[in-house]
């Protein structure tokens, strides 16, 4: 083995010191730049910059509008019953009938439904497992039926831009009138596609929730 002694040996130590500062001096740089993005992310990310933001429905009173890009609703009285007779609608046992009289105006172009397919439009505001208008606070949401007037038996239509007075019952569970029953109400997110014969129909889908309408419901 050959050991080197001397000044040859502190030449090379000389080297490769320089080498290593050489390269500790090009690193210092990179090293500042991802110390500084580092402490800059923490920053955003404890002020919540790369949250993901979420929509906090409006808490709407009775009375008060809500207005949506394909139709407004207005709640205008709240009722609690057992049977409505002229509608030849009756509660079972334990359940008790939501009767939420409202003010409902289409901003569409076309004819739409309240609960059944008009135009071809299913506008699925009520009558459907994802409706635009939904109660929350209930145990369950079934046997919807609406009506223009109490003693009409088919299903309302709206025209456009003419607001109606319609009523809505809602089969719900007795138990459930003292749990704080609210509306919400959806934006609808409007869909094409292709049925029998190439016809167009369009379906308006439960979209995100913009309001939530206390009903002040109570047993």
């Amino acid at each position: 083995m050959i050991e080197v002694r001397g000044p040859l040996r502190r030449v090379r130590g000389g080297a490769v010191h320089g080498i290593r500062s050489a390269i500790s001096r090009r690193a210092i740089p990179a090293w500042i730049t991802i110390g500084v993005l580092a402490l800059g992310s923490a920053a955003l990310i404890s002020a919540g910059a790369f949250a993901t933001a979420r929509h906090v429905p409006a808490d709407v009173a009775i009375g008060e509008e809500v207005r949506t890009p394909t139709y407004a609703v207005t709640v205008l009285d709240v009722e609690v019953t057992d049977a409505v007779e002229e509608q030849f609608l009756e509660a079972d046992p334990g359940e008790t009938l939501l009767l939420v009289t409202m003010r409902l105006e289409n901003l569409s172009d076309a004819t739409i439904g309240v609960g059944t397919t008009s135009d071809r439009i299913s506008s699925r505001l009520v009558g459907t497992t994802t409706p635009l208008l939904e109660l929350s606070g209930v145990s369950d949401q079934r046997g919807t039926r609406a009506w223009h007037d109490i003693t009409s038996a088919a299903a309302p239509l709206l025209q456009p831009g003419v607001p109606a007075e319609v009523t809505v019952a809602w089969r719900v569970d007795s138990s459930d009138l003292d749990s704080g029953i609210a509306l919400e109400v959806h934006e609808a997110e409007v869909h094409t596609g292709q049925i029998i014969l190439s016809s167009d129909v369009v379906t308006w889908a439960q979209g995100e929730q913009v309001a939530r309408i206390g009903l002040e419901v109570r047993g």
